[in-house]
């Protein structure tokens, strides 16, 4: 039985302890929508209608938002075979909520998630107009433009507005940690339950950290490292990673690496004798310069722990030997003697039966 059990727990030791999944990291998008309806909530469908002068056109322009939090601006024109007229004096509505600056309104507040704002909800047609005007037509010009709440200064003026990305995402999706940990590395490693599980739905500006707890229990001295792994990704995926900043920093506040998460090669963590260690700071960030096209993504990476001997453990006298590694052996070998011994005690048993047999 001890043989047995000694042989087990031989091939248990041999295995290497192995936990590999991926990490998944995404980035959010401002996401608006733009619909029209009449008094009774029914999709707008007047178009071309014939009006008089003093005529009321019921159209309320509602603004959904299907992103993130994200702030409001409205240009609104009104024209009439291109010329424009006030559109305070013909187009009417609740603009508590809005703030008239330059040709632009804007929305008082966050506008948060799944949330709705109407513009306006009636047009009226000038009853003053004259006979020169007959016969022409009136177009209602909205255009409404949406930023990022997160990491917004409030400076409309120093960004540029692009078209939305016509990409599908879960805009709910909170990222999710994986690591793979090389050479029984995880004995010496110590990370947060939830590392990088705030990876899901990044936005321009954002930073991110985690700590990681270095702990050397071998009697080797030995060198730590991270390295950032991937496979099969797009384009898209792979200008992703590319733009995402990479630091490693020690509790000194030393750079020990500052690359993009691209980057697949093997990246110090630092040498430590036995019982020597550090915690570490790991931070991503996503520049705040980026633009539409990196919205909605999705991929996928990997953090890759692993170390290496650097200097071999030697015992000052060989004659000390590591009581606990030596009674297992000893304990092995006594097994196998007693397991050879029983066996030959069993054979001379069998060849006596058999000889009293005879």
């Amino acid at each position: 039985m001890l043989f047995l059990i000694m042989c087990i727990s031989g091939i248990y030791s041999l295995s290497d302890e192995m936990n590999q999944t991926e990490s998944g990291l995404s980035t959010s998008a401002v996401d608006i929508e733009l619909k029209e309806f009449n008094q009774n909530g029914e999709p707008f469908s007047e178009d071309g209608k014939v009006v008089m002068p003093g005529d009321t056109i019921n159209l309320i322009p509602r603004v959904n938002n299907l992103g993130i939090e994200c702030y409001l601006r409205a240009k609104i024109t009104y024209t009439i075979d291109n010329e424009t007229f006030n559109v305070l004096d013909v187009i009417h509505g609740n603009y508590s909520t809005w703030t008239k600056n330059g040709e632009y309104y804007y929305y008082d507040s966050i506008f948060g998630k799944e949330e709705t704002v109407e513009l306006f909800n009636q047009v009226l047609v000038p009853s003053s107009l004259s006979s020169e005007y007959y016969g022409k037509t009136i177009v209602v010009h909205i255009v409404v433009e949406a930023i990022q709440a997160k990491n917004f200064d409030g400076d409309w003026d120093s960004v540029e507005i692009l078209e939305a990305v016509d990409r599908t995402y879960d805009i709910d999706y909170d990222g999710e940690s994986s690591v793979i940990y090389e050479d029984n590395v995880s004995q010496h490693i110590t990370l947060d339950d939830h590392f990088f599980d705030n990876l899901g739905n990044m936005l321009p500006g954002d930073h991110v950290s985690e700590d990681v707890v270095i702990l050397n229990k071998t009697m080797d001295k030995n060198e730590y490292f991270l390295a950032i792994d991937y496979d099969q990704l797009t384009d898209e995926e792979l200008s992703l990673l590319r733009s995402l900043k990479l630091v490693i920093r020690n509790s000194q506040g030393e750079e020990l690496a500052s690359t993009n998460l691209e980057d697949k090669e093997k990246h110090s963590l630092g040498v430590f004798s036995h019982n020597e260690g550090d915690t570490l700071t790991i931070e991503l960030s996503l520049p705040n310069d980026i633009d539409n096209g990196y919205s909605k993504l999705f991929t996928k990476i990997m953090w890759r722990f692993s170390y290496e001997v650097v200097e071999k453990y030697v015992p000052v006298n060989p004659k000390t030997w590591d009581l606990q590694f030596d009674l297992s052996i000893a304990v092995f070998i006594l097994s196998t003697i007693g397991f050879l011994v029983v066996l030959v005690l069993g054979k001379r048993n069998t060849d006596n039966i058999e000889k009293n047999n005879n």
